[in-house]
């Protein structure tokens, strides 16, 4: 064959670009997805913390631990997010447990009943997680 008939690319060349194309997505989207994930996570994390320093200061100040999550708006809290939502309760070992709980698709008013990761951190700063649908919490902030 002369050049001159020879245009554009063959079956098998385009069959390898797309096989190697495929290959690249399949790894790359579910580590973005994860990636996104953890950056999303990552803003109920630092608030849960900070409610737990908030905890330690309130103390300090009135000898009172915030139990329900009203006093702690106050000191700066931040019970919501675009992610999350965070709920202080008394805790069965301890004087306050404060939850966390993570919708991907955006915190509302299920985000407690529907959520897709619930964070903990107590008094004693123990962190579990949960996942949806699962019945044990794991140690640890994880996803």
């Amino acid at each position: 064959m002369s050049k001159s008939f020879r245009q554009g690319f063959t079956m098998i060349e385009m069959m390898v670009t797309l096989v190697i194309v495929t290959l690249l997505a399949s790894v790359a989207i579910p580590l973005y997805q994860n990636y996104t994930k953890k950056a999303k996570a990552a803003e109920a994390w630092t608030e849960l913390e900070h409610i737990a320093t908030l905890e330690d200061q309130l103390f300090t100040d009135t000898r009172q631990y915030d139990t329900n999550g009203t006093k702690l708006p106050a000191y700066g809290a931040k019970f919501t997010g675009k992610y999350f939502v965070i709920q202080i309760t008394a805790g069965t070992g301890g004087p306050w447990i404060a939850s966390a709980y993570l919708c991907f698709g955006g915190a509302d008013a299920n985000c407690t009943a529907n959520f897709d990761y619930r964070f903990t951190i107590d008094q004693s700063g123990t962190k579990t997680s949960l996942p949806q649908g699962a019945s044990e919490p794991e140690p640890g902030w994880k996803l």
